[in-house]
Order: structure tokens, then C-alpha cells, then sequence
């Protein structure tokens, strides 16, 4: 799923932005670029408010200073992958309690959008999902499907009936799916059983390389820990607590 691809066709004046879940575990700072002395070229930590194809907003500190068309770097990071994509300020908003930095992304340098994609694709394909068809699929089981943008989709299956208890997940991402089978009591064995899959355009085949792997549990990680309020707290408990 390429950033065109996410955005929606009737945002054509301004680049859509996508909701990051407070619990999402994606660590962010930012640097900013101040004339200001005290404050320059620290590393504030913060957290990610939304995020789009070529800008994002963080929320930091009151005590740093910034103003607007300065030069900042973003990092994302998770579980060892990191990305630092540069840009400007496009606002600079500040409250009682925090500020927030509008950032726009300047891509010009070598591998930016590279570092920034799996991040973005991500948050896009979990953060959009919405409420889909449900309805008993076999005797004594119940299926309830969430869809998001391209092949994002999410289905899960309860025992018996709306609310029953969950029996098993197959969540397609950005550019692998994950899937539980049969779900228990223990979450450590639960963990251990989920399977990866490609599930992007043009993949094919299911067996996936070692690298491929770590890199669809790192998606995995992400994208289950950033789903929308829409979804019930048990299926958003499982799939964290899974990933």
C-alpha cells in the first residue's frame, strides 16, 4: 500500500492525516533547529499525534522553543528500527499543559521516504479499520470483520455469538498478515502460534525468510498496538497482548 494508495479520494486540497492511539508503541522525538540557545538542537521526546503521507504532529514539551519554517528532525522508533526523516515546521502550537510541532517532511534526502514507509503504512493500515460484516460463518462460531484502506482487514472469530469469547484472529496489514488460528487461556502460547504471511501486491507464496519475518512481527507489533477505538477491548487486548 503506497502513500497514494491510503489516501482517500476526497482529500485532494491537503495530505489526509491518520490517528496515532495513545497506545500505540511507537517512540517519537524531535530536534529542533532554535535560535533560541538553551533549547537548540535538543532531542525532545514526545508523542505522536497523527501522521500523513509527507507530515506528521508530535506533542512535546512547553519548555521547548521553535518557530514556524524552522528546521527539525522527526524519529520514529520501535524495536530496534529507526527512522529520521528531516523537515520544517509547519505550525507550532502551544497550550497550557503542551506544544505541538506540525512538521513537513522534506524527502529530498536519500532514503527518507524509504525509513518513513513502514511506519506510515502501518499506522494507515490499522488506524482506518472500521466495522464490517458480522454474523455466524459456521455453527457455534461467530465472525466479526473491520476493513481499512487496500487489503487491510481484520476478522476474528468469537465462540457462539456477538461478545462470546475469542477464538482465533487473521489481521492483513500493510505488507504482512497475521493470523491465530485458536486462541486460549495462555497468552505465551498464544503468541508463539501466530503465522505470518505476505500479503502485499504482487507477493506470493507463503513462507517468508528470516528477515521477512522479523520484519512482519515488527508490523504486527505496531499495527496492534494502534487500533482504533471502534474495535472492542477484548479484540484489541488479544492482539496487543500477541504481538
Amino acid at each position: 500500500m503506497s502513500s497514494d494508495e491510503a489516501k482517500p479520494k476526497e482529500s485532494l486540497r491537503k495530505e489526509v492525516r491518520y490517528p496515532v492511539s495513545d497506545d500505540c508503541r511507537v517512540r517519537a522525538s524531535i530536534v529542533l533547529q532554535s535560535t533560541d540557545e538553551a533549547t537548540a538542537n535538543k532531542e525532545w521526546p514526545g508523542t505522536l499525534v497523527d501522521v500523513s503521507a509527507k507530515g506528521a504532529h508530535i506533542q512535546i514539551s512547553l519548555g521547548a522553543v521553535a518557530y514556524v519554517g524552522n528546521d527539525c528532525t522527526l524519529t520514529l522508533a520501535l524495536g530496534g528500527v529507526k527512522a529520521e526523516v528531516r523537515g520544517t515546521l509547519a505550525h507550532y502550537v502551544c497550550s497550557a499543559r503542551n506544544s505541538v510541532c506540525g512538521v513537513r517532511f522534506n524527502f529530498s534526502f536519500s532514503g527518507a521516504d524509504k525509513g518513513y514507509q513502514p511506519f506510515f503504512r502501518a499506522i494507515v493500515a490499522s488506524s482506518t479499520l472500521k466495522g464490517g460484516p458480522a454474523d455466524s460463518d459456521q455453527p457455534g462460531r461467530y465472525r466479526e470483520e473491520y476493513r481499512g484502506p487496500g487489503h487491510a482487514k481484520l476478522v476474528v472469530w468469537r465462540n457462539d455469538k456477538p461478545g462470546g469469547t475469542l477464538t482465533g484472529f487473521d489481521f492483513a496489514m500493510a505488507r504482512y498478515g497475521a493470523a491465530l488460528a485458536a486462541a486460549g487461556p495462555d497468552m505465551l502460547e498464544n503468541k508463539a502460534q501466530v503465522g505470518f504471511r505476505p500479503v502485499e501486491a504482487g507477493a506470493t507464496g507463503s513462507a517468508l525468510s528470516r528477515a521477512q519475518e522479523a520484519e512482519a512481527r515488527w508490523e504486527f507489533s505496531m499495527a496492534a498496538s494502534n487500533l482504533p477505538k471502534v474495535i472492542a477491548a477484548d479484540i484489541r487486548r488479544l492482539l496487543r497482548l500477541v504481538s
